[in-house]
């Protein structure tokens, strides 16, 4: 567990954020515990396609926050390095 999982954990609720242009920008939402709950549910068919959401997930926040909260984009880029460095080892 990363210390800048939280900020990815669940999904962006535009509403409560105050991010009306949201789903303008992001396409295609993804949040680590909808990636856990799609494993618990055993909803993945492939390796490639659990890589595919973990990489949705850091790219949103990047795509997202790249002009609006530059911190929030630097977590993710961060988070999205580490996964990578670990996802290579396999």
């Amino acid at each position: 567990r990363h210390e800048h999982g939280w900020v990815f954990s669940s999904p962006v609720d535009p509403v409560a954020l105050g991010l009306p242009d949201y789903f303008q920008i992001v396409k295609k939402p993804m949040a680590l515990g909808t990636i856990k709950k799609k494993l618990e549910n055993d909803s993945y068919r492939s390796i490639e396609d659990f890589d595919s959401d973990i990489r949705l997930t850091f790219d949103n926040g990047m795509l997202y926050k790249a002009e609006k909260n530059r911190s929030v984009y630097d977590m993710a880029r961060v988070l999205k390095e580490v996964y990578i460095s670990e996802y290579t080892l396999f």
